[in-house]
């Protein structure tokens, strides 16, 4: 396997669907208290799920952003690796990988007691507004950051 290859976890022959039901059963199995999976056009978009946290349950939002996948693959396309059918259905389930790998990771370091969950969750908290943490950081471009030394 090279190293483009691991980079972007294309090794794996697992459909989206398959790797977000990796993806709940992961999450269960570090006690979250209910996983949510939302759809658009019959296609999956976010995997969401609720932690309890001091007695409070704290909503969490994994987005799947694959279109950027999907940019790199059609570069690597114009160079004539990729069939043009194939380029969506590869980079959904390029991308889904690599969220469960990431989530995997991150569980990973919670195992160890090295960190919280909540902690590495957290710019995927759902705020108030429905958006996450950093989607809201982000769109005040960051000024909440700002250090005041």
């Amino acid at each position: 396997m090279g190293r483009k290859e691991r980079l972007w976890m294309e090794s794996s022959r697992k459909t989206a669907k398959q790797t977000v039901g990796d993806i709940q059963r992961l999450l269960g199995e570090y006690n979250a208290k209910s996983v949510f999976v939302e759809y658009e056009g019959g296609e999956v978009v976010s995997v969401s799920f609720e932690l309890e946290v001091n007695g409070k349950k704290l909503p969490f939002r994994l987005p799947c952003r694959w279109e950027a996948v999907y940019k790199r693959l059609m570069k690597r396309k114009m160079r004539g690796i990729r069939r043009v059918d194939k380029v969506t259905e590869d980079a959904k389930r390029i991308a889904w990988r690599q969220t469960y790998r990431w989530v995997e990771a991150q569980l990973a370091y919670v195992d160890t007691e090295m960190v919280k969950p909540e902690e590495v969750f957290l710019s995927y908290l759902i705020m108030s507004e429905g958006k996450t943490l950093f989607e809201m950081v982000e769109e005040r471009k960051f000024r909440l950051l700002e250090y005041k030394g």
